[in-house]
């Protein structure tokens, strides 16, 4: 059992994830990347409250170099959606921009390139945006997303819509109340880089 003062001195040594809001530069070649060529696997990955542009640092880089090796020799693009990732946009359910350009993307890729795979993948805050961007997907558009992985989710009871629900897989860890709708952040919260080999396993073998 964790003492108010653990509890206290948890939540502070996770500022990393979860504290005031930070400056960081902009991925201003999102969209570019999004109008080149097709890839075989589009990953799109929105990061945790305050993690730095545009991966994070707690699952979104290990969760790429995990796929990669999953799927040798495919061309996979993992894209980390842009977007404030500031406590006021968790706390209002995940941020609205975040999801909106989640969903385009998602939806741009499906029109342009019609042999790519799609995954839509998000940790924390960022499993928030992935579940309001699902929810802007006309049903088309759904059945083209192979998957959706989400880490730390705080909607883990919630279901996707249409398809994309038999296709989930959501990773939470024992101890993380997060996953409880709490708004604390305690070690579970960043132990998600051990989960990356089996969220790729997941993602190869839908792919």
């Amino acid at each position: 059992m964790f003492s108010l003062t653990k509890v206290v001195v948890f939540a502070i040594a996770a500022t990393s994830v979860f504290s005031a809001p930070v400056a960081f530069p902009v991925d201003l070649d999102f969209e570019a990347r999004q109008l080149g060529q097709c890839p075989d696997v589009a990953v799109f990955f929105a990061r945790g409250t305050t993690e730095i542009p545009n991966l994070g640092t707690v699952i979104g880089p290990r969760f790429s170099t995990a796929l990669r090796a999953a799927l040798p020799g495919r061309n996979i693009d993992f894209s980390g959606v842009p977007y404030p990732a500031v406590v006021s946009g968790f706390l209002a359910g995940g941020d609205l921009g975040g999801s909106i350009t989640m969903a385009n993307s998602v939806t741009s890729i499906a029109n342009r390139c019609s042999n790519t795979k799609i995954v839509m993948s998000g940790y924390s805050q960022g499993a928030q945006v992935t579940h309001r961007a699902a929810g802007r997907l006309a049903a088309n558009i759904q059945e083209r997303v192979v998957a959706v992985v989400t880490f730390g989710d705080p909607n883990e009871r919630r279901a996707l819509p249409g398809v994309l629900q038999s296709r989930r897989r959501t990773f939470c860890a024992t101890g993380d109340l997060i996953c409880s709708g709490l708004s604390l952040i305690l070690p579970p919260h960043l132990t998600y880089g051990v989960n990356a080999p089996a969220a790729a396993a997941f993602v190869a073998g839908r792919v």
